[in-house]
């Protein structure tokens, strides 16, 4: 786990009881077997005993520098400074922070002012050197040299890093990767053999990221500026072959309009072709006389091009001359079959005969051509079409069957069954009774008294929403679904339903026992942790539970201060909303 001085066994007297320099040697110690974490604690300790020794800030910014956190190092470092000013390390300190943030000139600057206090002070020289490598190996484009990346590897606690870092971290997982990490580690030179490897690739960033972010935001900055360019020249070859495609096109069409039928002598495919291509042209301009023209010649012509019959039926279509349309469609699907047209001409043609088929009324007839259309080629479009199509013939099916009188019939039989008992047989006749009359509100509430009564608790609610969704003021219902409500352990929804049919009438026994029911629960001190977890998912609750003022209310009443809280009762949409919490068990009044 976590360090802590107090696991030491004497907690915070036994730090009490050593001196600076000793509570310096343990966090020496620690340092030294790079537990930065445990270091810093020493060095906290040992500074609140002598908070004037420079040392110990010194000490404990080379901690936090090893654990990356630059801010904090800089922050120690410059305590160091100021409380020593002719100490060359406290310099040293800052440059390390300055450069590991990856502020370089700030960085020299400091070390340089170093010098001018212990010039001969190694760490300081080595410090302008490092620095200035740096800034020499980042060229225009943000670049990194391969000697800045094996600096950068030169870090015994390469894996602890990779182990603390969230994205590297999963990497770790796979087998073959620390191996790696740990070649690295022992040789950063080998990184040549792993260049390849988008996981080290990864690794690097994330190592440049922390040791120098402004070279990684250069690199970052150019690979966009590259990408930028590679998108503008694709998208200009893109406009190009765009132009290149329109002007062909407007030149076949030039040359197309120049020709004659004179020019397709001997070939009738190619004059078929033409007179359709005409009527398309003719189609779009909504010139439907003219374009039926010119698919019958483009038939005439050639009759094995049966695609011009069923663009000849989409403008029958467009003239409602529905029937005219049906014939083209059927005589496509026959002469297309026989001179084995492509699948997708049989599969329009059934199709569009379906969409005639519709317009006449034939909702039948036109399925089954949806469905000959789709066992030709499968379209979403047509699968849609279809698919609405069953809804529609349904819904009337059930429509024409439906017949209130009779619904009224099997409504008293089902009300016989019940007063004898027989739930079972009773909810069959109220089927059939609903299919009868699916608007009539009170077949849904008596059937739901059936589902009860065999403890069909969700089913019976379903069909209370189905009678209050016909009419909201039906108490029966109401009722009905409180007492569903509660067996399924809604309590704060069931209080709700028994409070509204009250409302509507207050003489209602049912809804009265209801909700005594339910007062009873809320006030009983138990909580039911189902039904606690059910209320938790209900948006009212959830929203309840966010308001501000209620929370403070809670406050006061958990504190004690219940005078406040009786005065925040008197509100009368406060208290209601505390009830509602008791009632849903989350707010317990035993």
């Amino acid at each position: 786990g976590q360090f802590s001085l107090s696991d030491r066994g004497g907690g915070a007297s036994y730090s009490q009881k050593m001196s600076a320099d000793e509570l310096k040697s343990k966090g020496n110690a620690a340092f030294s077997a790079q537990n930065y974490p445990e270091a810093i604690e020493w060095f906290t300790k040992a500074i609140e005993v002598d908070g004037t020794n420079h040392v110990l800030y010194s000490n404990r910014s080379a901690c936090y520098a090893g654990l990356t956190d630059y801010a904090q190092a800089l922050q120690d470092a410059d305590k160091c400074v100021s409380l020593k000013p002719d100490w060359g390390k406290g310099y040293g300190r800052q440059g390390a922070a300055h450069h590991g943030m990856g502020d370089l000139e700030k960085a020299l600057e400091v070390y340089q002012a170093g010098l001018k206090v212990e010039p001969t002070l190694s760490m300081l020289l080595k410090g302008v050197e490092e620095v200035k490598s740096a800034a020499m190996e980042m060229d225009s484009e943000g670049g990194i040299g391969i000697n800045q990346i094996i600096t950068l590897l030169k870090r015994p606690d390469l894996v602890e890093f990779c182990q603390s870092n969230k994205t590297l971290g999963p990497l770790l997982m796979q087998p073959d990767f620390p191996p790696i990490v740990e070649a690295l580690r022992d040789d950063p030179t080998t990184i040549t053999q792993h260049l390849q490897d988008e996981r080290v690739q990864t690794l690097l960033q994330e190592l440049l990221r922390t040791k120098n972010p402004d070279v990684l935001r250069k690199a970052e900055e150019a690979e966009l500026r590259r990408r930028r360019e590679a998108d503008a020249r694709r998208e200009a070859d893109r406009r190009g072959k765009d132009e290149a495609e329109k002007k062909a096109k407007a030149d076949a069409a030039a040359k197309l309009a120049a020709m004659t039928e004179a020019d397709f002598e001997g070939n009738p495919s190619g004059l078929s072709n033409w007179f359709k291509d005409k009527g398309n042209t003719l189609y779009k301009n909504k010139s439907f006389d003219e374009a039926v023209a010119m698919y019958t010649k483009a038939y005439e012509a050639d009759p094995t091009n049966v695609a011009v019959l069923t663009n000849r039926a989409a403008v029958k279509f467009e003239q409602k001359m529905y029937e005219d349309c049906i014939v083209d469609c059927k005589k496509a699907i026959e002469e297309g079959r026989a001179n084995r047209a492509d699948f997708k001409i049989i599969a329009r043609a059934f199709e569009r005969m379906g969409n005639a088929l519709v317009k006449e009324g034939k909702l039948e007839e036109a399925l089954k051509a949806y469905q000959s259309s789709l066992l030709e080629n499968r379209v979403s479009d047509v699968e849609k079409k279809a698919r609405d199509l069953e809804r529609d013939i349904k819904k009337k099916a059930e429509e024409a069957y439906q017949n209130p009188e009779l619904a009224s019939a099997e409504k008293e039989k089902g009300n016989a069954l019940v007063k004898e008992g027989q739930f079972v047989e009773a909810k069959a006749v109220y089927d059939e009774a609903i299919r009868r009359n699916p608007k009539d509100h009170t077949l849904y509430s008596n059937r739901a008294l059936c589902f009860m009564k065999l403890l069909a608790w969700p089913q019976a609610k379903d069909d209370c929403d189905k009678a209050l969704s016909i009419e909201p003021k039906f108490v029966r219902a109401l009722e009905r679904r409180g007492n569903c409500l509660m067996m399924l352990k809604e309590h704060t929804k069931a209080l709700t339903d028994f409070r509204k049919g009250l409302d509507i009438d207050p003489t209602n026994q049912g809804c009265i026992i209801g909700a005594q029911k339910v007062e009873a629960v809320m006030f009983s001190g138990k909580r039911d942790p189902e039904a606690v977890a059910n209320a938790m998912k209900d948006p009212e609750i959830q929203q309840i539970l966010q308001d501000p003022i209620i929370n403070n209310v809670l406050r006061d009443l958990q504190s004690g201060n219940h005078k406040a809280g009786q005065d925040a009762m008197k509100d009368p949409v406060i208290a209601e909303r505390i009830q509602k919490l008791a009632a849903a068990g989350i707010l317990s009044f035993g």
